[in-house]
């Protein structure tokens, strides 16, 4: 079985991305280095697992993750094919981990940390540094890999020239940023953009955490409490954007533009359009919505949306039917504490596909196929690929032979339709 993740994540260790970067920024860089030996924090980093995990989960990561070099997969593309063939994994979509020059700790830790922000030109230079090391890191397997870009939308002629970049490097997508609180993805100052990426081919991408701005949340009763409300902002924060997109006409103006929505989860698509439609068809809205989206917005769900269904619950997988098996794209999150991976791959389909009893054909649709026809993955490459390092068919749809009762997100709670 081929397994595509739609969701991984790949950073230079920081002092690595010096070479990348545009020259009049080498000197700034060298200044932030020096801060970021003595305060940056990166996802996995020790400081940022001990905060986040019990202390037995905190452990058992050091132990088993990052004590026996696991986490070199984040930099390395010899260590990370290694770490896919552990896990019978054959090709990713890959992000930013949070961690591109001038970026002292991720968004989810800022927000509840007195963190001083890059400037936006720091911001933007970390970013095109990012995509240069990305290409050269997918080089090595070029097949099993690709990337989302990671630019800024804060100067428009800048991200037009950033995604035409982009797509000569290779990358596949564009992971959507945030953009400042005054302002939203639907005005016509950034429709340049979406045109460019339109014109590209080339993927929308609103992964959680990265195209929502995350709320502060200082003084919290505790750090825990704190990280609570974050994690309920950034799943609400990221899932907005697709009224944003419908209702704002984005994606009325621009037919052929791909969207995937990555680690939002998948079940709450279910009742936003059903809420959505509802506001068009039968609420008390003027029926002018029509002069702004001819279409009902599931119609534009159904044409141009997809999910990266990063971290999947076994619920998400047995309503499958309701959200989706032609939009579903599993994700394993690797290398986040909180993926799939961590329990091992085959461990949580089977926990998932193979406890739901889901049917071959549909399951090769989500584990692969669905991600193949979207990104553009070639699957003859990969299938000679998954010869020698992927899943047993048989194996991934059996059902464990106990219930599963992994923590984190396995028996995640369906968000009701």
């Amino acid at each position: 079985m081929t397994v595509i993740s739609s969701d991984g994540h790949v950073a230079a260790r920081m002092r690595d991305y010096r070479p990348y970067l545009d020259p009049e920024f080498r000197q700034d860089f060298d200044d932030f280095l020096g801060e970021y030996e003595k305060h940056g924090v990166g996802t996995v980093d020790s400081t940022s697992i001990t905060d986040r995990l019990d202390p037995d989960v905190a452990e058992s990561w050091k132990r088993d993750v990052a004590d026996p070099g696991r986490l070199d997969a984040i930099w390395s593309p010899e260590r990370r094919i290694s770490e896919l063939g552990r896990e019978g994994i054959t090709a990713e979509v890959l992000f930013q981990d949070f961690a591109t020059p001038f970026l002292m700790s991720s968004p989810t830790r800022a927000a509840t940390n007195n963190l001083a922000d890059a400037s936006v030109e720091q911001m933007s230079a970390g970013y095109r540094a990012y995509n240069r090391w990305v290409a050269d890191f997918r080089s090595a397997a070029p097949e099993r890999w690709i990337g989302m870009a990671a630019i800024s939308f804060h100067d428009v002629d800048a991200a037009v020239r950033e995604i035409h970049a982009a797509r000569q490097l290779g990358c596949g997508g564009i992971a959507v940023p945030a953009v400042p609180d005054t302002e939203r993805l639907y005005q016509a100052e950034y429709d340049p953009i979406w045109a460019a990426m339109e014109e590209l081919g080339l993927v929308a991408n609103i992964h959680v955490a990265i195209a929502n701005r995350v709320p502060t949340y200082i003084d919290a009763p505790t750090l825990t409490s704190g990280r609570a409300m974050v994690g309920a902002d950034i799943f609400t924060g990221a899932r907005n954007l697709l009224p944003t997109l419908i209702f704002g006409g984005v994606l009325e103006r621009y037919p052929a533009l791909k969207v995937v929505f990555t680690e939002t989860h998948s079940d709450w698509v279910r009742g936003a359009l059903l809420r959505m439609d509802h506001a068009y068809h039968r609420s008390d809205l003027r029926r002018d919505i029509r002069d702004v989206i001819p279409q009902p917005p599931s119609e534009y769900w159904n044409r141009q949306c997809y999910l990266g269904s990063s971290i999947f619950s076994r619920a998400e997988v047995a309503a499958r039917a309701s959200i989706g098996v032609d939009k579903m794209m599993i994700g394993m999150d690797f290398p986040h504490s909180e993926g799939a991976w961590r329990h091992g791959t085959l461990n949580y389909l089977q926990a998932t596909f193979g406890a739901e009893g889901v049917p071959e054909a549909e399951a090769r649709r989500m584990l692969h196929g669905n991600a193949a026809d979207i990104y553009g993955f070639d699957l003859l490459a990969l299938d000679r690929i998954s010869a020698e390092v992927g899943l047993e068919v048989d194996a991934v749809l059996t059902p464990p032979s106990a219930q599963a009762q992994f923590r984190g997100d396995l028996n995640r709670p369906l968000i009701p339709a």
